[in-house]
């Protein structure tokens, strides 16, 4: 990237339209920004541009970029996080689209008081650049990645999607300010050698944000310590993220006229390019309806270019037996891709072929997609159980490389420690053997969920009032490869009813008193308030619900319980 390098400026403001930048060090003149010695400085800040941008005042999407803000743990450089954010995107290739913005604390560590700086900041840079606006994201470590999690979920009009490491955050908006899918997207990352600290609060994160539904990617690295500047998990990152469109803001004029021009030769780049719903329905129209297999084929690499709709990825089905090669060979490409990327429906038609496939040969490309989608997951957070279970069953296929392929992928999970020269037998199976591992795995994920398993079930009573709060599934228009509408079922569920489950938990019933506190905690059906979760995480704690009790100890402002005394030998 050719770069203007500018560390630790005050961003100083006179008034709405009237600002100056101070700094020390070589000269530097910013034509567009009021030289006014009364100003006000805002914020401390770096950056970096590339050289050559068009002007801010561009309304062509090929010639506007993205905004990534970095913000560093409390007590580091203000540009700290802006070295590993510029060099995953030179790796990337990307590096001439992004400007990147350090920002500094208002204090020692980032707070509310950071919101309106930040604020002002994106409003600044979109002066000076031709900057996106459904382009704009966050990158954070430690006191970083909370602003990154409490400002983003707070300016979801603004933010897309951020990468968090190595901490995590507590203030998020009710449903009814901000409903979970119009929320940013998240890559969060946990390195095993931090501070327990860290690890128990990210964790703790995860488990609440996955309770809340939000579109999340989550790591643990066990090679990854304090810092963030981490190749693998930059690139996948940084990679995911970036593709995303800001939920809460549609293509301008010139964007959906992309959108339009189908008999471009670089339609599918330039729909990967404006993304979003819209450009989703673009991919699932060309999958769909046209009689061109060169279209088809584009259509099915646009997904992996971009974040699609499960609308538009439920098509995908079809065109993974599709008569082309070239659409059959990058149907498969995109799933791997999307499947990796958390996509229901990507992961459940992988599945499905490899259970009843067309093609011995597209079977193992099919396995082979899925071993990508989980090489992260392998040795840390199993996110998606239903694809490890999968695994399990090829075990026992009839087909030798079948089973040599799912033996490998989880071989570090049956005996992680095993080596030739250890002078003992591999084990086959985890302790326990793979059932129980597999409903281990799958109950973890679950999380607070898993206490509706037993709805299938007779159930009577305080039960039957817990199962009725159960969100119920969603459903999906999806058009046929002959292009009728059909509805299929959404992987994913609508948030659990907030009446029904506090009617529960007042009878007593603790399951419902973990999930109403996990409710207040999130703001489900209801204002976010921690007292009151912190009340039905005690009342659930009580009666010996294990989640309730790890979140009851990471509570905001709660002192840990002292440990009981010992007790005298018998």
């Amino acid at each position: 990237m050719t770069r203007n390098f500018v560390f630790l400026l005050p961003l100083t403001l006179l008034a709405a339209t009237e600002a100056k930048l101070e700094y020390s060090g070589a000269a530097f003149a910013n034509p567009s920004l009021s030289q006014t010695a009364n100003a006000k400085t805002v914020v401390d800040y770096a950056y970096e541009a590339p050289a050559g941008l068009a002007p801010a005042t561009t309304r062509d999407p090929a010639r506007q970029v993205g905004l990534i803000l970095c913000f560093p743990e409390h007590d580091r450089p203000t540009g700290d996080e802006i070295y590993p954010v510029r060099e995953s995107l030179r790796r990337q290739g990307l590096s001439g689209q992004y400007v990147i913005i350090g920002i500094h604390p208002q204090a020692q560590k980032f707070g509310d008081a950071d919101h309106e700086p930040i604020r002002q900041v994106i409003g600044w840079a979109r002066k000076q650049y031709p900057i996106n606006p459904r382009r704009i994201y966050m990158y954070g470590k430690g006191e970083g990645a909370k602003i990154s999690g409490e400002f983003g979920t707070q300016n979801a009009g603004l933010i897309t999607a951020a990468v968090t490491y190595s901490w995590g955050w507590w203030k998020i908006p009710a449903d009814s300010v901000l409903a979970p899918d119009k929320a940013p997207s998240y890559y969060t990352v946990l390195g095993m050698r931090d501070l327990l600290s860290h690890i128990q609060t990210v964790r703790d994160t995860y488990t609440r944000m996955n309770a809340k539904g939000y579109d999340m990617i989550y790591r643990e690295f066990d090679d990854l310590g304090a810092r963030t500047y981490h190749p693998i998990s930059n690139d996948e990152g940084l990679g995911w993220a970036l593709k995303h469109r800001n939920k809460n803001i549609g293509p301008t004029p010139e964007e959906r006229a992309l959108l339009a021009a189908d008999h471009s030769p670089d339609y599918f780049k330039n729909v990967a390019l404006v993304g979003g719903p819209e450009a989703s329905m673009r991919v699932r129209l060309g999958l769909t309806r046209s009689q061109d297999a060169k279209f088809r084929a584009a259509a099915a690499h646009a997904c992996s270019e971009m974040i699609c709709e499960e609308t538009a990825l439920a098509a995908f089905a079809a065109t993974l037996v599709d008569e082309d090669e070239q659409v059959r060979a990058n149907t498969l490409h995109t799933l791997a891709v999307n499947a990796n990327w958390r996509s229901p429906y990507a992961q459940k038609i992988l599945i499905d072929y490899v259970k009843a496939p067309k093609d011995p040969l597209m079977r193992k490309g099919a396995i082979d997609a899925l071993a990508f989608a989980i090489r992260h997951q392998v040795n840390g957070v199993r996110q998606d159980p239903q694809i490890f279970a999968t695994f399990i069953d090829l075990l026992q296929d009839q087909d030798e490389e079948a089973r040599t392929m799912a033996a490998n992928v989880l071989a570090p999970i049956r005996d992680r420690e095993f080596r030739g020269d250890l002078g003992r037998k591999e084990n086959k199976e985890p302790e326990g053997g793979w059932s129980m591992w597999l409903a281990g795995i799958a109950a973890k994920q679950a999380g607070y969920n898993h206490d509706y398993a037993q709805c299938s079930g007779a159930v009577e009573g305080a039960q039957k009032i817990f199962c009725e709060g159960q969100g119920k599934p969603r459903v999906l228009e999806v058009l046929s490869h002959e292009g009728k509408k059909t509805v299929a079922k959404d992987l994913r569920r609508q948030p659990n009813n907030f009446q029904k489950t506090k009617e529960a938990a007042e009878m007593g019933y603790a399951p419902a008193q973990a999930m109403l506190g996990m409710m207040y905690a999130n703001g489900t059906g209801v204002m976010q308030d921690y007292k009151e979760a912190a009340v039905w995480w005690q009342k659930a704690a009580d009666q010996g619900h294990v989640l309730a009790a790890q979140n009851l100890a990471r509570v905001p402002g709660r002192r840990p319980a002292p440990p009981p005394p010992p007790t005298a030998a018998k």
